[in-house]
Parts: C-alpha cells; sequence; structure tokens
C-alpha cells in the first residue's frame, strides 16, 4: 500500500500542497499519475512549487524497502502533457451543418549513513540518490519518536501526525522521504522532477488523510490512471461520484475567460454534493477524443509513466477529485470498472452558428424553441467519444485546456 503523505492547504481557488517543510511551499495542484497492471503499481507525483524549492521535502510510506532502481525522476513536463491531452475545452464550431529541460543528478548510492539512529527508534533502511532529490527509506516501531525523527530532519510533519503515522507503522509500512539534495543547490530556480516509485502491491490505493491535517480548507486532487485497455476507465469506490453538465454553449471566448467559467461550473457541481466527491474529465484509449486538444501522449510518455505493453493497449482516466478535511474520512480506493465509453469534457463557443445542433446554453436555457433548429439528440458514442446532446463532428478549433476538467457518471 502506498499512502501519499503530502500536506495540503488551499490558496486563493488552487490547492496549495505545504510538505511539512518550514517553508510551506505551495503548488499549483496536486497532480498524481498511477499505473495499475496486475499487481503492478507506479505512482509518479508532480512536484512543482512556488517558493524556494531546495527547502521542498516530502514523506511516502511504502510497503516494502524500496530498491534504487524502483525510484527515479522524470521529465518535468510530463503531467503539463498530460494535463494538455486530457484537459476540458471548448470549441468554435461545435460540427452544426450550416448554410455555408530537466535538471538530474547522475543516480548513485549516497554515502549518508544507513544505520540506526542512536536517539530514536528510527532505522534507516537505505539512502539513495535520484536525480536532485536525497531519498531515504526509514522504518520504525514507535510513531511519536518516527515524528521526532522527522522533525530533527527538516520534515516538520504538523501536530497529530504521529496519530496517521501510528496507523501506517501498525500495517508494517516503511517510510520513504525525499528532499532536494545539497549537491543540486545549483538547481534552484528550475523546476523539480516529478519523482515516481514502482512497487507491487494487492492494493489499489492513494491514501490522503495526512494530507489534511494542516489544511483549513478545500482541496483538489487530479489524478491521471493508466492501465490495461481491457480494465477500462478508472473509479474511485468510496467516494461519491458527480456529474459536471458540459455539452452546453459556454460564452464568448473573445470576452470571457473560459477557465473562470469552467472553475466555477465544476465547483457549482461540487458544492450541490455536500460531500468530498469526484468526477471523471477524461478517459479512453488512444485517439479516442473527438475532438482532441491538438496534443498526444507520445509512446514514450507512457512508457516514462510505467505503462508496460504495446502503446495501443492503455487506457488513460483522469479524474479530479475535491474535498475538505472534515469530507476526507477515507483514503481513496481505485478500481477499474471494465466500461470503455470514451469520456472528454467539451463546450461550445457562444456562436450563433452552434445553435443548429447545440440544445441549451450552460445556464439551462435552450438554443431554440421546439419548432426550430436541427435536434440530433444524443450523440452517437462510437463517433463522438462522448454521451450527450452535441454533433458527432464536434470538429473545429479546440482553445484553451484548462488544469482541471470534469465529465459525467460511470
Amino acid at each position: 500500500m502506498l499512502p501519499l503523505l503530502f500536506l495540503a492547504t488551499p490558496a486563493d481557488a488552487c490547492p496549495t500542497v505545504a510538505t511539512g517543510t518550514p517553508s510551506q511551499l505551495s503548488f499549483d495542484v496536486a497532480q498524481v499519475a498511477i499505473v495499475r497492471q496486475d499487481n503492478r503499481t507506479t505512482f509518479s507525483v508532480s512536484i512543482n512549487p512556488y517558493g524556494d524549492k531546495q527547502s521542498f521535502a516530502l514523506v511516502l510510506p511504502v510497503s516494502t524497502i524500496l530498491e534504487q532502481d524502483e525510484i527515479q525522476t522524470l521529465d518535468a513536463d510530463i503531467f503539463a502533457r498530460l494535463n494538455a491531452y486530457s484537459a476540458p475545452m471548448h470549441v468554435n464550431d461545435a460540427g452544426c451543418p450550416q448554410d455555408s529541460g530537466n535538471y538530474a543528478l547522475d543516480a548513485g548510492e549516497s554515502d549518508s549513513d544507513t544505520d540506526s539512529d542512536s536517539d530514536s527508534d528510527v532505522e534507516v533502511e537505505a539512502n539513495y540518490l535520484v536525480g536532485e532529490y536525497e531519498v531515504t527509506i526509514l522504518s520504525s516501531t514507535e510513531s511519536s519518536g518516527l515524528q521526532d525523527y522527522l522533525d530533527q530532519k527538516g520534515f516538520f510533519l504538523p501536530a497529530g501526525a504521529d496519530e496517521r503515522l501510528a496507523e501506517y507503522i501498525d500495517a508494517g509500512s516503511y517510510f520513504l522521504t525525499a528532499k532536494v539534495a545539497d549537491e543540486a543547490a545549483e538547481a534552484n530556480g528550475l523546476p523539480l522532477s516529478p519523482l515516481q516509485i514502482s512497487y507491487e502491491s494487492d492494493i489499489f490505493a492513494i491514501p490522503i488523510r495526512l494530507a489534511t491535517l494542516n489544511s483549513p480548507g478545500v482541496q483538489d486532487m487530479v489524478i491521471y490512471a493508466l492501465n490495461d485497455v481491457g480494465d477500462g476507465k478508472v473509479g474511485l469506490a468510496n467516494y461519491t461520484e458527480f456529474d459536471v453538465p458540459d455539452r452546453c454553449i459556454w460564452g464568448d471566448a473573445a470576452s470571457e475567460d473560459f477557465d473562470t467559467f469552467y472553475e466555477d461550473h465544476f465547483v457549482e457541481s461540487w458544492e450541490a454534493e455536500k460531500t468530498g466527491a469526484w468526477t471523471v474529465e477524461y478517459a479512453g484509449q488512444p485517439y479516442d477524443c473527438n475532438p482532441c486538444t491538438g496534443y498526444n501522449l507520445t509512446e514514450e510518455d507512457v512508457a516514462m509513466l510505467g505503462f508496460r505493453g504495446d502503446y495501443w493497449n492503455h487506457h488513460l482516466s483522469r479524474l479530479r477529485f475535491r474535498y475538505t478535511p472534515d469530507q476526507a474520512t477515507e483514503d481513496l480506493v481505485l478500481y477499474h470498472t471494465q466500461i470503455y465509453e470514451p469520456t472528454q469534457t467539451v463546450f461550445a463557443d457562444d456562436l450563433e452558428m452552434n445553435y443548429g445542433c447545440v440544445d441549451s446554453f450552460c445556464d439551462g436555457t435552450p438554443t431554440q424553441d421546439d419548432d426550430g433548429g436541427l435536434d440530433l439528440g444524443e450523440a452517437p458514442d462510437a463517433a463522438c467519444g462522448c454521451s450527450t446532446g452535441l454533433s458527432p463532428a464536434w470538429l473545429g478549433l479546440a482553445a484553451a485546456a484548462l488544469p482541471w476538467a470534469r465529465r459525467r457518471r460511470l
């Protein structure tokens, strides 16, 4: 089991992630990628803080003592490419019929001491230099001693963390810690590389409860889940799924901001659930998009994330999960649905040429009365890659991919 222990607090409309460091680094969004094939999981976390990157630190409970070749850094732009490929979009032509570089140190085992700390029951099981990170694997039999040890080493977990740590210790977890190595000081100012680990486990999960300890408000997580195409899209088994209505006319791209529109639209739908909840933003096999954002994941991207096998046999799901500390009562349990219907989030620009095949504005106002316009009803799934309301064409200019998104129920 791989509990994710970054600690988050919101800033303005976006979540921040503080990893227990004194500087309380903030992040634009918590983003993770998880590849699940049979019992093998490869887990990658985006690390994109604002502030002094040299103060970055991360704690990840893990199920075993990982070998150095099971820990690596990735191209710093991989999450940007995932987002660009799967983000919601708006188009100015809905297809209605018309009358006319990355810094990294060489990986190598660190010279740091791997013996137990003389002043605590914490055992240092392994110590590696991976990219720009010093990575240490710890074991402990007592949570308060582990928290004291981490505080001494500069990780500074919030008050109350020892209770959560105790749960993972009782489950037999080890703890992977990572911080920017002194040798990488010259990398300050460059993006930190995503960190990836691979492991075998019977459990398909992303624990989040520790991430709420120092959060006074709403948090978000975007999850990119890759698996074999036969497993279909991924869902969260133990939280509520909700729908953000799309396939509607949203506004004027020339004078309005799509990002702001979509965020308001998403928040309104989430708030109606009154609980921690999630939505599918995108799901599909390679090139299932219609329309497409103009970005594609390459064979190298998919392999970098940990997918094993032919590129055409992968399936990508993009989930957005939002919650408050009080709502995050359980860690995330993921599952394969064996549902293959493509999912995509698309809105039409407010142009008269789109009124003929887009049924309504996003506020629910119809675009035509019962006797006017062209009513195409349900768009064919096989052609459209989505489930409601618009012409299967949806051709034209795709614009302004947003770092968030949604989609409909499994």
